[in-house]
């Protein structure tokens, strides 16, 4: 993401690797949230949902941490293959909470600040969606979709007083 503040404006871009795009855009609709197409989604999810809240952010005129950004990106993608499964949601939650929680390797040359920043999100955004598991196994949708919508608008005290209460 390419942020760059004016005076009176922000500007924000997201670029997204090209091969990444071409097989993206080689998958039927179906596919990109599915199983096979998680590898090339979550990163392309991950971009939107930062450009996404970091906008609504500079509309609200609040700041953001680059962690409160990290943390929302894990809810935002566990959110949309929930929705995209919701036939299978529950049946199939503790898979896709091992996939997007459990199952992924942070790259080696990261600086310890930055380890830290992606270990935290991931935690508070595990502990959220296991506060979530009961809606989604009992198909509470329009409660799950609120509980998502508060975490969405809240800052990251917010968020973390959320992942508390569940």
């Amino acid at each position: 993401m390419v942020v760059r503040q004016a005076e009176e404006s922000v500007d924000i871009a997201l670029a997204l690797d090209g091969s990444l795009l071409v097989r993206l855009e080689a998958m039927a609709a179906s596919e990109v949230l599915a199983d096979e197409g998680l590898a090339d989604a979550l990163p392309a999810v991950e971009g939107l949902s930062h450009l996404l809240y970091l906008a609504e952010a500079v509309r609200r005129g609040r700041p953001v941490s680059p962690l409160e950004l990290e943390t929302q990106a894990e809810v935002d993608k566990l959110a949309l293959c929930l929705f995209h499964r919701r036939d299978r949601a529950a049946a199939g939650f503790d898979a896709l909470i091992e996939r997007l929680f459990y199952r992924f390797a942070l790259a080696r040359d990261l600086s310890p600040e930055l380890r830290a920043r992606y270990e935290t999100a991931n935690r508070l955004a595990l502990a959220f969606a296991r506060g979530l598991e009961r809606d989604v196994r009992a198909g509470r949708w329009h409660r799950l979709r609120s509980r998502l919508k508060r975490f969405w608008g809240g800052t990251l005290m917010a968020k973390r007083g959320l992942v508390q209460a569940t």
